[in-house]
């Protein structure tokens, strides 16, 4: 299990709801930390998916911090939305790692040596540990909801969570 702390960002934490699996995080997670911009951008509009289901969550499970304005915003500024740029602020500040889907910001991270988790990730993590027992009913929800994994990708997770489906 993995058991240490995560900053989250915007794109897991909807992902996550519309799987209905945001109690994962704290199955798999010490703590979680979300900057304010991405708590903002996830629940704002209570009537955007999953919006109702991460304040709640949030509220229950995990820690709110201030914006923040140092240079690792700074720099992520340049190249990467407000939430993601936060996330990687607040995670480089509590040297853990970062919940990031969005390519760019999980490079960003990577620059920084800033662990990346991502949702397949957590999702094969928790099949792992038993606290899932398929990945694939969560995969099938996100791309119903428009949540962008291509092929090869959900092909990859399914042959890595044993439920790859047989070829005739």
């Amino acid at each position: 299990m993995i058991r240490t702390i995560v900053v989250a960002d915007s794109g897991p934490l909807i992902a996550l709801a519309i799987a209905d699996q945001l109690e994962l995080l704290a199955t798999l997670f010490e703590s979680i930390h979300v900057p304010q911009a991405v708590l903002d951008e996830t629940t704002a509009d209570r009537t955007r998916p999953g919006s109702i289901a991460i304040a709640t969550f949030v509220q229950a499970h995990g820690q709110v911090h201030a914006n923040r304005d140092d240079a690792i915003y700074a720099g992520a500024i340049k190249v990467l939305d407000e939430g993601e740029s936060q996330a990687l602020s607040l995670a480089h500040t509590l040297a853990c790692g970062v919940l990031i889907d969005e390519r760019r910001g999980r490079q960003h991270a990577r620059k920084l040596a800033i662990p990346v988790y991502g949702v397949l990730g957590l999702l094969l993590q928790a099949k792992r540990v038993g606290a899932i027992d398929l990945i694939g009913p969560s995969l099938d929800r996100l791309r119903r909801h428009g949540y962008r994994l291509s092929q090869a990708l959900v092909d990859s997770a399914l042959h890595l969570a044993g439920e790859a489906k047989a070829v005739e």
